[in-house]
């Protein structure tokens, strides 16, 4: 079943659509409801513009007061949009319609059940909005301090932090750099090499005196002809040995040992902390970023009983100021639902209940509507008391009293309506039609009888029609809704009788 090429002109006042069951009502409330906040859409692909009158200048989205063309585009379960032609966000075209249009969709008397619907309706109606962000704000900061306190210890964070101090202050101590590491390791190999020469050095220079020690005593040993030869031999050794010792002079003095020393604290914090130099230099700028953090954390818990008390004490100053602004709310609701359930032929009895609970994320009240049919005695939650039809006038009996758009688009408010609260509801309708444009789909011949203008839907084979009426098609349409011509035939008869 699906619509085709359908234009509808609906007019001021009370506009009325109705049609056998299967025929496309819903589809048609669909797409209006396309504009607003509709989640569950029939149909996959559609195409449909809706002229609307806004009533003053919207300065954020551009538009003038004045009439607009909003169109909507479904392709692929893709929905588009636009205004005046114009492709524009979701967002826009429903901050834009919701303020011009409401829907009533059927069964959206169950909300009454739903707790946070009716403090939805309170907030509203009390114009909390600005208390509730201010809340809502310090609320956030709350759970976040109740979660520092729930996962942080003051004992564990401390220790946290005195390990990471020991550890930068070694690092910090030994004053590292990777150009120092690679001078060091340079001086060191340098300095083994001098000192194995001092070594070798003066090993031969012990080892030449002793050779000259031992020439000498030769001298008594040999003929004075031969002595010249070994003043030779000694005249070289001598030569030797002060060459040696030149050698010896000019070498550089250098401690190994302060270079081994200082080259062992880089072995030793690279073990730890490294492998490499530039690891431990890294972990040295991550650990004071951790500890500045962890030091943070700290000074929040050492000030977190303090913090806890004042905010919980301003969260309550908030909570009491939109509580009282919610009860007063109610009071204006109540006066004027009680006078709307007695026109629509409901004698009963409702309030908002509330009862006090802990710090929320919307304040301290818990909510809900009771009531009771009964003129005296105990009133109960709806939930456990009211029928449908009476879940579904007291929605609109609340909804009238909240009416704040021009348009108002009910979709079958008649579920479980009938006999003389359907009079009276259409008399409501009617009533309410006078100062708004009201668009109804419905199954009750009473309403249908209040129209300004009359619609009917009707389906030839997969495709649905809407059909503009005339003063005789409504007469026959009325008659079907009313069971024929032989029900009324037949409630003549009873009179005569």
């Amino acid at each position: 079943m699906y619509l085709k090429n359908v234009d509808i002109y609906f007019s001021e006042g009370l506009n009325v659509i109705t049609g056998e069951t299967g025929t496309g009502k819903s589809l048609l409330l669909d797409v209006i409801g396309s504009f607003l906040d509709y989640q569950s859409l029939r149909s996959d692909t559609f195409s449909a513009d809706m002229v609307l009158y806004i009533p003053e200048d919207i300065e954020e989205y551009g538009i003038s007061k004045g009439q607009h063309i909003f169109t909507v585009e479904r392709k692929n379960k893709r929905i588009f949009y636009k205004i005046d032609g114009k492709l524009v966000g979701k967002d826009a075209v429903q901050s834009i319609v919701s303020n011009v249009v409401t829907i009533h969709k059927q069964n959206s008397h169950m909300k009454l059940l739903d707790k946070d619907f009716i403090l939805s309706i309170l907030d509203n109606v009390a114009e909390n909005s600005e208390l509730l962000d201010e809340y809502t704000n310090l609320y956030r900061e709350y759970q976040q301090l109740i979660r520092i306190l729930s996962k942080s210890d003051i004992d564990v964070e401390s220790k946290k932090a005195e390990e990471l101090r020991e550890r930068i202050e070694e690092i910090e101590r030994a004053n590292l750099s990777v150009e120092e590491e690679s001078r060091l390791e340079s001086d060191y190999k340098r300095a083994l090499n001098i000192q194995h020469l001092l070594q070798n050095y003066n090993i031969a220079f012990q080892q030449l005196e002793e050779i000259e020690y031992s020439l000498r005593k030769i001298y008594s040993l040999i003929e004075d002809e031969h002595q010249s030869l070994l003043d030779s031999a000694v005249e070289s050794i001598a030569e030797l040995t002060n060459k040696i010792s030149k050698e010896l002079s000019n070498l550089e003095e250098v401690n190994l040992d302060d270079i081994e020393t200082r080259l062992s604290v880089y072995r030793k914090l690279r073990r730890k902390y490294g492998p490499t130099v530039e690891d431990v230099l890294s972990n040295l700028s991550k650990w004071k970023a951790e500890l500045k953090e962890i030091e943070r954390t700290i000074e929040i818990l050492n000030n977190a009983s303090v913090e806890k008390l004042r905010i919980e004490k301003n969260l309550e100053e908030l909570a009491n100021k939109i509580s009282e602004r919610r009860k007063q709310a109610a009071k204006q609701i109540l006066s004027k639902t009680e006078k709307h359930l007695r026109e629509l032929n409901m004698n009963a009895r409702i309030d908002f209940s509330f009862e006090s609970k802990a710090l929320s994320n919307d304040g301290i009240d818990d909510v809900e509507l009771v009531g009771s049919t009964l003129s005296t005695g105990q009133l109960y939650p709806l939930r456990k008391i009211a029928s449908g039809g009476e879940l579904s006038r007291l929605m609109l009996a609340i909804e009238l009293s909240l009416v704040s758009t021009y348009v108002l688009v009910y979709d079958e408010i008649d579920a479980g309506i009938g006999g003389l609260t359907a009079v009276k509801l259409a008399d409501k309708l009617s009533e309410l039609s006078k100062n708004h444009q009201v668009i109804v789909v419905t199954h009750l011949p009473q309403i249908a009888l209040k129209a300004d203008k009359h619609f009917v839907l009707q389906r030839t084979g997969d495709i649905g029609a809407v059909v503009e009426l005339s003063d005789s098609e409504r007469a026959e349409e009325i008659r079907r809704m009313f069971g024929g011509s032989e029900i009324i035939e037949a409630i003549d008869d009873l009179r005569r009788e």
